[in-house]
Formats: structure tokens, sequence, C-alpha cells
């Protein structure tokens, strides 16, 4: 029988904190989970976010990424060009391919962030967000899920 959703998502273990951020895993799932636990993160603090979480994918072999954001009211962009044109390049590398993103309850915010996504494909064409499996999703037990 399979495990419970709740049960899975209870069986997160933190690796990392900070004001505001936090960074767990489950080893037994594969999945690394970044959390925005302020309504905005610097940059430097959102770069050690994911850095802490590249230390998971190398040494746990994780193929999976989930990025919760829904305490964000604001995102910063240069922030959001560097996880795409870095970190997810370099995490490629490790077999980290799927992404699953919660966003904050908020349309303008979503649309912002497709924006973002549309610009950084414009101007990086070298960039292919199709050898990536990016999903949207409502809520935790459903990213861990799917």
């Amino acid at each position: 029988m399979a495990t419970s959703s709740v049960s899975q998502s209870a069986l997160l273990n933190t690796y990392y904190t900070s004001k505001h951020a936090a960074v767990s895993l489950n080893s037994e799932l594969q999945l690394v989970l970044c959390t925005a636990t302020a309504t905005y993160i610097p940059k430097a603090e959102f770069i050690n976010m994911f850095e802490k979480a590249a230390e998971l994918v190398k040494h746990e072999k994780l193929s999976k990424c989930i990025y919760d954001e829904r305490k964000l009211i604001a995102f910063h962009m240069p922030s959001m060009e560097w996880l795409y044109l870095v970190w997810k390049e370099s995490m490629y590398k490790y077999g980290l391919s799927t992404y699953r993103k919660l966003l904050p309850d908020d349309k303008q915010f979503e649309h912002l962030v497709n924006v973002a996504r549309r610009k950084i494909a414009r101007e990086n064409p070298w960039f292919d967000f199709e050898r990536f499996d990016i999903r949207y999703c409502k809520s935790l037990e459903e990213a861990i899920e799917s």
C-alpha cells in the first residue's frame, strides 16, 4: 500500500534554514524542497538556498526539486534568471530535471512569473526549457505526487 501524501510530506528532513528560506529533503522520494519562508528573499540568500539544495542533489542523487514560493509577494528577476540559466543548467548534469513550483495565490504574481520566463527564453535561445519537466501545483502533496 502506498504511503499517503500527508505522511510523505511529514517525512521531509530539514537540511538548512535561514531568515528567508529553508531547504528540506526526502531521500526515499528523491526530492529536495526549497521554501520561501518570508515575503521576499534577497538574492544572496536565494542563491545560498539553491546552493544548499545543490549539495543534496549531488550527494543524494535527487531527481525532483519543489520550490514553494507561496509566501512571496515579489520576486527578483536577476535571481530567477540565475536559477534557470546557471543553477538548473548545472543540476541537469546531476540528473535533476523535474521541478514543481508552488506559487502564491496571486494572479498578478503568476502573470509576472510567466512574463519573466518568456523573457528568459527570448534573451537566451540556447536555454532549452523542453529538457525540464516543470509544473505548477496547488499543494505540497500534489507537488510530491506528480
